[in-house]
C-alpha cells in the first residue's frame, strides 16, 4: 500500500475497531469495509519494467484516451479510475530537470479542458531529449504528492509521485518517438509500453 494511504485506512480501521469493542457492531462493519477499499485504492504493487531499449512507459494505470500530436510531438493521456493504482511511473530513466505544481479548476479529468486542472509537470531529460508528465488533479483530486525532485536521477519504472482521489497522467514526447499504443487501450505504469523510437534496433 501506497503510504499515504496510511493516513486514510489506519483511523477508519482504529474507529471501526472501537465500535466493535463496545458491541456496536451494524456501525463498525461499514466501517471495516470502508478501510479495505481505502487500502485496495492505496494499493502499489511492484512492478518490474521491460528491458527494451528506445522505449516509452506508461505514467499511470487506467485507459488511454488520448494520442495525439501537439506542437513539434506527442501527447498520450490515460485516464485512471476509481479502480486504478493511482502511483504514477517515470516513462524512462533520466534526469529530472523541473517540477512546477500549477494551480487550476477540477473539472472531470475524462473532459479534453481538463488539462487545465490542477496538475504537476515534471520534465525529465534522457541525453539529449526532453519529456514531460503532467499529473493532472480530476473532480475529487485535491492533493498530487511527488515522490522525486529536481536534479534526481531516476529509473525507467520508478515511482515519482501520487495523485491522491485522481485521475489523469499526461506525456508528452519528442517525434523521434512513436505512439504504440490507441485510445481505449488499457495500460499499466512502468509497465505497458506506450511508444517506440523511431529506428531503434
Amino acid at each position: 500500500m501506497a503510504k499515504e494511504g496510511f493516513y486514510f485506512v489506519v483511523p477508519v480501521a482504529l474507529v471501526s475497531l472501537a465500535f466493535f469493542l463496545g458491541g456496536f457492531l451494524r456501525v463498525s462493519a461499514p466501517l471495516a469495509v470502508l478501510a479495505l477499499a481505502l487500502a485496495f485504492f492505496f494499493r502499489d504493487p511492484e512492478r518490474k519494467p521491460p528491458k527494451e531499449g528506445g522505449i516509452l512507459l506508461s505514467p499511470a494505470d487506467g485507459k488511454v484516451m488520448a494520442v495525439e500530436k501537439v506542437g513539434e510531438g506527442w501527447r498520450v493521456s490515460v485516464f485512471m479510475s476509481p479502480l486504478d493504482v493511482h502511483v504514477n511511473r517515470a516513462p524512462c530513466s533520466g534526469r529530472v530537470e523541473s517540477i512546477q505544481h500549477l494551480g487550476g479548476g477540477h473539472l472531470p479529468a475524462y473532459r479534453k479542458a481538463s488539462e487545465k486542472n490542477e496538475r504537476v509537470e515534471m520534465e525529465v531529460s534522457s541525453g539529449h531529449l526532453t519529456f514531460k508528465v503532467v499529473l493532472i488533479a480530476g473532480i475529487l483530486a485535491r492533493r498530487i504528492k511527488t515522490y522525486v525532485k529536481e536534479g534526481q536521477e531516476v529509473k525507467a519504472g520508478q515511482r515519482i509521485g501520487i495523485i491522491l482521489l485522481g485521475s489523469r497522467a499526461d506525456l508528452y514526447f519528442p517525434l523521434e518517438f512513436s505512439p504504440s499504443v490507441k485510445e481505449g487501450e488499457k495500460v499499466k505504469a512502468g509497465v505497458s509500453i506506450v511508444a517506440r523510437r523511431e529506428n531503434e534496433n
